[in-house]
């Protein structure tokens, strides 16, 4: 994921697979169809002496690769870094949002600075009295 902050409301900080598999849309199911029937197609087609094993074998990667493309875009999506409108409107926002306002200093978005997104309780500050 970017160092940079969300530009769009963060829906789930620290989401789970099964919190992305929950929130999949249409398009994430036919993505992850289309590449697995691509990849098996492509199996088929060039694996000329055993072209049914191979288009197994290029169907299992096809639908590993695409499981990986469909759980970093949901991911994307719930952390905020994508479009999230949808899962905004189902799941809601998180309670603690990031400072999405520019700071004078950061003129130029290819420098981003962090804005503390880290509240207390996941990030408590350091107790310097208890050395042990």
């Amino acid at each position: 994921m970017p160092y940079s902050d969300p530009k769009f409301p963060v829906v789930n900080p620290n989401p789970s697979v099964d919190d992305c598999l929950s929130a999949l849309r249409f398009r994430d199911w036919a993505v992850l169809g289309g590449i697995s029937a691509g990849a098996w197609s492509y199996g088929y087609i060039m694996g000329r002496p055993a072209r049914m094993a191979t288009a197994s074998t290029a169907f299992a990667i096809g639908i590993t690769f695409a499981g990986f493309v469909v759980l970093q875009d949901t991911r994307a999506r719930l952390l905020g870094y994508k479009e999230n409108a949808k899962e905004v409107t189902s799941i809601g926002m998180h309670a603690i949002q990031p400072n999405l306002r520019l700071k004078a200093s950061q003129q130029d978005p290819r420098f981003p600075t962090a804005t503390g997104m880290a509240s207390e309780s996941t990030k408590p500050k350091l107790d310097w009295t208890r050395h042990d």
